[in-house]
C-alpha cells in the first residue's frame, strides 16, 4: 500500500493484496488512520505473509501487523466432521489447526468465533492461550465482535474490553478485522501523542479509552462500527487456586 496522491489516501497493491471477502487464517494487516467527516477512518488491507514474488513499495509506509484467526475448540468441530471422513482427512484437519494454532503465537491481533460458549468466556479463553497478543476479538455473531485491547502489562493484564458492532447490520463489512481496526486506531493514538508530546516518551498505557464509532474501510468502502462498552479492567494471570481433593462423605458422592 502507498500513498499517490495528495490527500494521502492509502493505495492498494492489487495484485498482492487478499480480496475482500476472502478468508485465510493468518495474513498481515496494514492499517492506516485518516480523519473522516465525523469519525475516523481506519483502512484495513491484508496482505500474505510471503508476497507471491512481488517487491514492496515503499515498505515504511505499512503499518503491518499479523493477525490470525483461531479455530474453535476441537469439541464443537469434531461432532461437525462428516461420518464419511476417512482417518487422512481427519489428520490433515487436526495438522492444519496445529499449523493455526502455532501461527497465532506470533500474532499481535488473534481472533475467533465465540461458538458455543458466551463471548466473555470464550474472549478469556482465548486470552490465556494467547498472553502475547495485543488485541484479542470474538465475533458474537455475523455483525459484533467483543474486542480486548492490552495497553499494560505487570502483575495481569490492563487495558479495555468493547464491543464493536456494525451500524448496519446488513452491511456489517469485514468482522474479523473489527480488531485489527481498533489495534490500528491505538497505534494511531501513541504515534500522534508521540509527534505532539515530543519531549518526552509516550507509552501505550497512556492511550485514552476507544471512540465511540470508527469507519472500517476496507477496498475504499466505509462500514461504520458503534463501539460501546469502553471498560477499563485488569486480567490477572495468577494461577486458579487448585481444587481441595473431594470429601468421599460429601454430597457429591452420595
Amino acid at each position: 500500500m502507498r500513498s499517490d496522491n495528495d490527500g494521502g489516501i492509502p493505495t492498494q497493491h492489487p495484485m498482492v493484496a487478499i480480496y475482500p471477502g476472502v478468508r485465510v487464517p493468518v495474513a498481515t494487516v496494514d492499517t492506516h488512520a485518516l480523519p473522516g467527516s465525523d469519525v475516523l477512518q481506519v483502512h484495513v488491507t491484508r496482505y500474505p505473509l510471503e508476497p507471491p514474488g512481488v517487491m514492496w513499495q515503499e515498505p515504511e509506509t505499512l503499518q503491518l501487523h499479523m493477525m490470525a484467526i483461531v479455530p474453535r475448540p476441537w469439541s464443537e468441530i469434531e461432532p461437525l466432521i462428516p461420518p464419511h471422513w476417512s482417518a487422512e482427512d481427519r489428520r490433515k484437519l487436526s495438522q492444519d489447526r496445529y499449523e493455526q494454532e502455532q501461527r497465532a503465537e506470533s500474532a499481535s491481533v488473534v481472533v475467533s468465533e465465540a461458538g458455543d460458549s458466551p463471548p466473555l468466556l470464550a474472549l478469556d479463553r482465548l486470552r490465556g492461550r494467547y498472553p502475547g497478543a495485543r488485541c484479542i476479538g470474538i465475533a458474537a455473531d455475523r455483525h459484533t465482535m467483543l474486542v480486548w485491547l492490552t495497553t499494560a502489562r505487570a502483575a495481569g493484564q490492563t487495558g479495555y474490553l468493547v464491543t464493536m458492532t456494525a451500524a448496519d447490520p446488513q452491511e456489517p463489512g469485514p468482522v474479523s478485522l473489527y480488531a485489527s481496526a481498533l489495534y490500528g486506531w491505538a497505534r494511531w493514538w501513541h504515534g500522534q501523542a508521540a509527534a505532539l508530546i515530543g519531549e518526552r516518551t509516550v507509552t501505550i498505557a497512556e492511550l485514552p479509552p476507544p471512540p465511540l464509532a470508527l469507519d472500517v474501510v476496507e477496498a475504499w468502502r466505509p462500514y461504520r462500527v458503534n463501539i460501546t462498552g469502553h471498560d477499563r479492567m485488569t486480567f490477572s494471570d495468577a494461577p486458579t487456586p487448585p481444587r481441595p481433593p473431594a470429601d468421599p462423605d460429601g454430597p457429591e458422592f452420595r
